[in-house]
């Protein structure tokens, strides 16, 4: 069964989609990054790039050549065909399917209201599944 983490109003959603990225790496996990389209991928993924002074998060497309050789993966088109994965962070609009595949799904809630009903939403789908959920309120931080 996932555990799903709940990071609640964080003030910059997309720096801490960075930050928890390199958590995961930290502990040698490989994380899969859902995120909307073809575009909100791309300006992650110069995030990641780009990501502190004088360091880069390692990441590739989910599909590409390389994906077995990164620890990263980012993808707007999750396939049926992905099996088992540890770690989903998950910063598309949708809940994916199949979401039994993952060990822990996080989930990164901004300030707004648009932000804090979505995410009220999900926290009911997740619950009526049975899901453990943590939730770790960012507002101090």
């Amino acid at each position: 069964m996932s555990r799903i983490d709940f990071y609640t109003k964080v003030a910059d959603p997309q720096a801490f989609a960075c930050l928890l990225a390199v958590k995961v790496l930290q502990k040698k996990e490989r994380l899969l990054i859902c995120l909307d389209n073809e575009r909100e991928l791309e300006v992650f993924s110069n995030r990641l790039w780009s990501f502190g002074d004088t360091r880069f998060v390692p990441h590739c497309r989910l599909g590409a050549p390389e994906q077995y050789d990164t620890p990263i993966w980012l993808t707007h088109d999750l396939p049926d065909s992905l099996q088992h994965h540890p770690v989903m962070l998950n910063l598309a609009r949708e809940l994916p399917a199949s979401l039994e595949r993952f060990d822990r799904i996080l989930e990164i809630v901004g300030r707004d209201e648009v932000s804090l009903d979505t995410a009220r939403e999900r926290f009911k789908v997740y619950r009526l599944r049975g899901y453990a959920i943590e939730h770790h309120d960012m507002s101090n931080k």
